[in-house]
C-alpha cells in the first residue's frame, strides 16, 4: 500500500455543505476504466488523461465518473467538477480487508484560471477500520511538494487508526488553467488476530473546482 506524499467533504460536514446543500446538475456517468487516457468536457472544464496506475481489492470498472456543477445559492457563483461513485463496502466477515485506488489526471480550464479546490466524501467507518481521501494538485508533473503543491486529506476512523483531517479545501497555484491531479482513496479495517475487525462504507467522493 503507498499513501500519497503529503506536502506541509461530508468527513467534515461544515466544510461541505456547499457541496450538499447547493443546486447541483450531473452529466452522464461514464466508468473510469473507459475513460482511461481520453478526456471529459464538464462546463468549461476539460479532464483529460485520466489514469488509473494502481488499485487493490477493487478496480477501474467499479467507479462511475460523472461531471457536476454545483452553484452556491447564497453567492450565485459556481464550481465545477466531478464525482466518482465508488459503492464499496467491508466487514470482517468476508471480502478484502483493503481497498485503496489511485485516480490521475489533467485538469484545464479553458476560459480562466482554476484558484481552489475542494474535496468530499461520503463514507462510514464503523470500530476497527478507516477510510481515507487524499488529493494533491500542482502546475507541473511530479507532485513536487513545493509551494505549488496543494493537498487535501480527509478521513474518518475508529479504533485505533488515526485520523487528520485537512481543510477540505485548498488553493490552487496562482495564475495556472492547467493542474495535474491526483485522488488516492483507502478503506481499511483490522485484520490482525484477536482484534475485532471492523467495516466500512464508501458511496462517493467528489472535487470540485472554482475560478
Amino acid at each position: 500500500m503507498t499513501r500519497i506524499a503529503q506536502s506541509k467533504f461530508f468527513a467534515v460536514l461544515a466544510a461541505a455543505a456547499l457541496f450538499w446543500a447547493a443546486a447541483m446538475s450531473q452529466a452522464q456517468a461514464t466508468t473510469l476504466d473507459k475513460l482511461i487516457g481520453k478526456s471529459l468536457t464538464v462546463g468549461n472544464l476539460v479532464f483529460s488523461n485520466f489514469a488509473a496506475p494502481s488499485f487493490v481489492g477493487a478496480g477501474p470498472s467499479n467507479i462511475d465518473v460523472q461531471g457536476i456543477v454545483v452553484t452556491d445559492p447564497d453567492t450565485g457563483k459556481q464550481q465545477t467538477g466531478l464525482r466518482f461513485v465508488a459503492p464499496f463496502s467491508q466487514s470482517p466477515n468476508g471480502g478484502p480487508h483493503e481497498i485503496v485506488l489511485n485516480v490521475l489526471y489533467v485538469v484545464t480550464d479553458t476560459s480562466g484560471q482554476l484558484n481552489t479546490i475542494a474535496q468530499a466524501m461520503n463514507a462510514t467507518a464503523v470500530g476497527q477500520a478507516a477510510v481515507y481521501y487524499f488529493t494533491q494538485a500542482s502546475p507541473a508533473p511530479g507532485f513536487i511538494a513545493d509551494a505549488a503543491l496543494a493537498f487535501m486529506d480527509t478521513c474518518i476512523a475508529g479504533g485505533a487508526f488515526a485520523c487528520v483531517n485537512t481543510p477540505a479545501s485548498a488553493a490552487l497555484y496562482a495564475g495556472n488553467s492547467t493542474f495535474y491531479v491526483e485522488h488516492q482513496v483507502q478503506l481499511l479495517i483490522s485484520n490482525r488476530k484477536g482484534v475485532t475487525g471492523g467495516a466500512t462504507t464508501l458511496q462517493e467522493f467528489d472535487v470540485l473546482y472554482g475560478e
